[in-house]
C-alpha cells in the first residue's frame, strides 16, 4: 500500500482531528479542535489545513454546518503511524493490561485463559474482545488410532509432535471388526504420520482412495470426513467478550447494523475462520473487510505461537479506534498469550 504523503501541517492536524473525533465520537469544528489540541497555529490555517485534507479525501463534513469526522482513508493513515511506532504509542494501555492480566490469571486453569483474556482485552480496549484459540495445522502429526467403541461408532485418535492430542468420536453406520479397524490405522499412519495437519487434511481423501478395495468403504468415508474437518476453527475455539462495548458506540444507534454484527459473533464458525487467516499484527478497516457485516468496524488483531501452533488476540469495534493504543495492547497481550497458554 502506498502512503500518500501529507505536509508537516497537515499531518499534525490530522492527527489532532483523528485523537479529538476517537475521543468525542461526533465532528469536529476548526475552533473547537484548535481549542482542544492547543495547536500552535491560527484558526485560518487550521480550516485551511481542513479544506485541503478534505480535498485529499482524509476528512469528511456530514452537514455544511458541521464540523468534520474523518474518513476510513484518515484511520488508516493513522493506523499505519501506530504500527509503524510499534508498542511506544499505548504506554497507559499496556500498563493498565499488565496489571489487569497479572492479578486475574495468575489463579486460573489454562482451559479458562482464552476466555478470561477476551474480557481483559475487552475491558481495557472498550470494544470488542476476541481471543482465537492455538490452531495446529502447521504441526506435523505423530501418530493416527482407530479404536473401536460400539457398534458403528468408533475413536479417532490424532497425537500431534507438539500440542494436544484430539480424540474425535466417528458415527460410522456399519459394522467394523477389530482386525479391520486395525488394518485403517495402519494404512493411516502410513499415509498420514509425519506430515502437517494442513497436508493431512488438504490430501486425505486422496490418499485414502489409494487405499482401494478391502475395506469398508463406509468407515473410509466417516474416517475422511473427520479429518478433513481436523483444522476448522470450531466456535468454540473462538472466545469473545465485552458485547455491551460495542451495543453503546454512537456508530451502531441503527438497530439493523448491530443485528448484523452480532449475527457474526453468534456464529462463531465464520468469525473464527476470518481471524485464522490473520498472522502478525494486522488491522483492517471498514470495508477493508472481507465480509459485509465488519464494514462499519475495524479489527485489529496480533498472533501469537505456542508449540508451533497458531493463536490470535485482538479488539472489534467502530472505525473510531485510537489505534496507536490498541496495537501496543494486542501486541503485549499475543506476548502474554504466548508465556500463558505455553
Amino acid at each position: 500500500m502506498v502512503r500518500e504523503v501529507l505536509s508537516d501541517r497537515e499531518e499534525q492536524v490530522l492527527a489532532a482531528l483523528v485523537r479529538a473525533h476517537v475521543e468525542l465520537g461526533v465532528p469536529v469544528g476548526s475552533s473547537s479542535l484548535l481549542e482542544r489540541e492547543r495547536l500552535d497555529v491560527s484558526p485560518a490555517t487550521v480550516r485551511k489545513t481542513l479544506v485541503s485534507l478534505e480535498d485529499k479525501g482524509f476528512v469528511q463534513q456530514p452537514h455544511t454546518s458541521a464540523g468534520r469526522t474523518p474518513t476510513n482513508k484518515a484511520y488508516r493513515f493513522y493506523a499505519m503511524h501506530a504500527l509503524g511506532m510499534g508498542s511506544a504509542g499505548g504506554v497507559t494501555a499496556l500498563g493498565h493490561l499488565r496489571t489487569q492480566l497479572d492479578a486475574k490469571l495468575q489463579q486460573v486453569s489454562a482451559d479458562e485463559i482464552h476466555g478470561q483474556l477476551a474480557e481483559i482485552i475487552g475491558d481495557v480496549s472498550m470494544q470488542l474482545g476476541l481471543v482465537l484459540a492455538p490452531r495446529f495445522e502447521q504441526v506435523r502429526v505423530d501418530h493416527l488410532e482407530l479404536v473401536r467403541l460400539a457398534e458403528g461408532r468408533m475413536l479417532l485418535v490424532v497425537a500431534l509432535e507438539t500440542g494436544p492430542v484430539r480424540s474425535l468420536v466417528i458415527e460410522v453406520g456399519t459394522t467394523a471388526d477389530a482386525r479391520e479397524v486395525a488394518g485403517v490405522s495402519v494404512r493411516l499412519n502410513e499415509r498420514l504420520a509425519g506430515r502437517t495437519v494442513w497436508e493431512v487434511r488438504a490430501t486425505v481423501r486422496q490418499r485414502i482412495r489409494e487405499l482401494g478395495s478391502g475395506f469398508e468403504p463406509a468407515l473410509l468415508r466417516a474416517v475422511v470426513d473427520e479429518i478433513e474437518a481436523l483444522t476448522t476453527p470450531p466456535r468454540h475455539s473462538l472466545h469473545v467478550a465485552g458485547a455491551r462495548n460495542i451495543c453503546v458506540q454512537p456508530e451502531f444507534r441503527d438497530a439493523s447494523d448491530v443485528a448484523d454484527l452480532f449475527d457474526l459473533v453468534e456464529h462463531r464458525e465464520v468469525l473464527a475462520g476470518l481471524l485464522s487467516d490473520r498472522e502478525g499484527v494486522v488491522i483492517t478497516i471498514g470495508d477493508e473487510n472481507e465480509l459485509h457485516e465488519l464494514h462499519l468496524c475495524s479489527l485489529v488483531t496480533a498472533s501469537y505461537q505456542v508449540r508451533g501452533a497458531i493463536g490470535v488476540v485482538g479488539v472489534m469495534g467502530p472505525t473510531r479506534m485510537p489505534y496507536d493504543r490498541l496495537v501496543a495492547l494486542v501486541n503485549y497481550a499475543a506476548s502474554r498469550a504466548s508465556e500463558l497458554v505455553a
